[in-house]
This record gives C-alpha cells, sequence and structure tokens, in this order.
C-alpha cells in the first residue's frame, strides 16, 4: 500500500477545526506507520467523496499514477482509493495504488493538486476531522472542489460546500439502514435527553471524545448510545458526551452537553450559513447566534441562515462509518437547507 511512502511526518495542532490550526516545528523528522487493523490513527482504503456534487471522488488522473499526476474527480466506481489520516496532528493522503501523495505544491488558491513522493513537506500534511474538510496546516488552505475545472487549492471557509468530503469503503453512497442495528437505549439522566435520528434509538448524537470528560472545539457524529461500537470491537464511549439539554419546543435556545458549560455551535462567525457548515462544542455563551437552535420536535434548526433559508441538523447518511480513537464515528454531522421531507434531518428523543 504505501510502495513509496515508507514515514510520515507529524505537525502538531492544537485543535481539528480551521480557525485554531497553529503550525509548529516538525517533532521527529519521520514515523512509521502501524499496518495492524487497531490502528485508529488511519481510515484505509476509503474513497473521497464530494459533499453536493452529485457521483464524484477524488482520483488520480491516470491508473498508473507517477509523480506529477494530476488529482482530478471521477464518478466513484472508477476512483482511487485512499489512506486518509485521521489524529488532530495530520499526515499525508495517501494514493493506495501508487504510495504518492497529495501535494498542493505552490499552494495558490485555485492551482491544481497533484501527487508526489513524499518528501515532508508542509504542503503535504493535511488534518481530516469532523468538520469533514481536507486542511493543510501549513499553507492554512483546503482541497475544494470547482464545479466546473475539477479539485484545486482555496482558502478554506466554514460556509463553503466545495470543501466537505465524505470518506467511505464502498463507491456508493452509503445509508442509514447500511449501520447493524444496535440495543435501543434511554438516557440514564431523566432530566437529558438523546438525540437519536428518527427510527433509530440505536444511535446518538455524540460529542467526539477519546475521554469521559468533552473539550471545547470537539467535534460531534452520531455513534452507538450503548458507546461500545460493534460487538466486541472494545470502545467504551461514555454516555456523558450523549446527553443533551434541549430548548423547549418551538422556542429558541442552546443545546447544552450535560452540565459541560458546552453548548452545540455552528463552526462559522456572524449570521451567513450554508449548506454542509460543520458542528462543534463551545464554552456556552448567552445570545451567540451560533449557539442558538430552535427545536420543533422533528428538526433542529439553527439561527444562522443561509442565503437560501434556514439550516438544520443534518447527518450524511451516504457518508461510511470510521474507527477513531475509543469513538466509532457512525456518521458525520453537519447542517443543511431544512425540509420536513428529509430523512436525514429528522430526529427524535
Amino acid at each position: 500500500m504505501f510502495s513509496s511512502l515508507s514515514s510520515i511526518i507529524f505537525f502538531l495542532a492544537t485543535s481539528s477545526f480551521l480557525t485554531s490550526f497553529n503550525l509548529v516545528s516538525a517533532a521527529p523528522t519521520s514515523l512509521t506507520v502501524r499496518q495492524d487493523n487497531t490502528d485508529t490513527n488511519w481510515a484505509r482504503g476509503v474513497y473521497i467523496a464530494a459533499v453536493g456534487a452529485g457521483d464524484q471522488c477524488l482520483s488520480a488522473a491516470d491508473g498508473n499514477a507517477t509523480s506529477g499526476t494530476q488529482v482530478i474527480t471521477t464518478t466513484c466506481q472508477n476512483a482511487s482509493t485512499w489512506t486518509v489520516p485521521l489524529m488532530k496532528s495530520g499526515g499525508a493522503v495517501v494514493h493506495e495504488g501508487s504510495g504518492l501523495t497529495i501535494d498542493l505544491g505552490e499552494a495558490n488558491n485555485r492551482d491544481k493538486l497533484t501527487l508526489q513522493s513524499y518528501t515532508g513537506s508542509a504542503t503535504q500534511v493535511f488534518v481530516y476531522g469532523s468538520n469533514n474538510r481536507l486542511f493543510n496546516n501549513g499553507t492554512q488552505k483546503c482541497i475544494d472542489q470547482d464545479s466546473t475545472s475539477g479539485p484545486q487549492v482555496y482558502t478554506c471557509y466554514a460556509q463553503s460546500t466545495n470543501q466537505a468530503w465524505l470518506i467511505r469503503k464502498t463507491p456508493e453512497p452509503q445509508s442509514l439502514d447500511d449501520i447493524p442495528k444496535g440495543q435501543d437505549l434511554t438516557p440514564p439522566n431523566t432530566d437529558l435527553s438523546f438525540i437519536h435520528p428518527q427510527g433509530r434509538k440505536d444511535i446518538c448524537v455524540s460529542a467526539i471524545s477519546k475521554e469521559a470528560t468533552p473539550q471545547a472545539g470537539d467535534g460531534v457524529a452520531l455513534t452507538y448510545c450503548a458507546g461500545t461500537g460493534f460487538v466486541g470491537s472494545g470502545y467504551n464511549t461514555s454516555q456523558d458526551l450523549m446527553q443533551w439539554s434541549l430548548p423547549s419546543t418551538n422556542q429558541t435556545g442552546q443545546v447544552k452537553l450535560g452540565s459541560s458549560g458546552l453548548c452545540l455551535e455552528t463552526a462559522t462567525q456572524g449570521s451567513y450559513g450554508a449548506d454542509g457548515m460543520a458542528l462543534r462544542l463551545n464554552e456556552c455563551q448567552d445570545q451567540s447566534e451560533d449557539q442558538e437552535s430552535i427545536w420543533d420536535g422533528l428538526l433542529l434548526k439553527s439561527s444562522v441562515r443561509s442565503s437560501g433559508g434556514d439550516q438544520c441538523l443534518n447527518f450524511a447518511a451516504e457518508a461510511g462509518y470510521v474507527k477513531m480513537d475509543n469513538f466509532l464515528n457512525l456518521r458525520p454531522l453537519q447542517t443543511w437547507g431544512c425540509s420536513n421531507t428529509n430523512e436525514n434531518e429528522l430526529f427524535e428523543i
């Protein structure tokens, strides 16, 4: 798999979201990647699908890729598979057919992406977090899907759907029905609520954390309410990460995570929003529009609106599951235009 890549260089980062990355000096100059199935630092053998672009996935332009081969998008059935870093410190995005890595080159806006031999350059180190972005720490740029010319380098914008990418093990889009049924559960704390996709009392909206105590900046995703992942997986995610206090029905308020002092917010600043916005936890702040929501019993509507209308909590059903450190990310969460006929936006408590 790593025919021409034998080591990955890591850069430390302070957060998994775009606004708080800081490039620092490299630690060891190289680090050998573990290849066993218990390693949750990498998602291997995955397709990287563009959000909102139909059946389009990242691929090498040539089936026999060499250094300098351009990275394009094509139908997912014909696309390449990749190894994607999952750790907050980042790593190389590796083309599995050649062992070459995605490189941003000069990293000017609208520059094309190419595959290159791994050198340790900062333009080859990416972070893929719960915001579904492929973010390059060294340049503060993202991989962006242009509607006419395909993947390119561009300044990161939290409101840009063109910069959201989903990873999955199959070229075909997945659905919530593809997730094996787990145990239906109710929250142990009767003053708080689990938030379930409609009809799936076994799945909960959860903070992403390998510890029981969440931190500001942590992302959110769907996982099993039992916190154990698939049978025999060894996961032990705390239910404290899944118990929420919601505003009264049809009233504006904050969605608070238990007694943590953290609230759910859209990962953007100001009142302008768009499809595909990420969600995260942050310190609860009164009258913060990014943290205000309306729960109507089915939809969780953000106060941050797009030019096309309201934005609601949405799970990316077409994505696949991702095994993380003590957390099974069944599906990523985002915002999308509100619709009570979109089953990806219908929740129950």
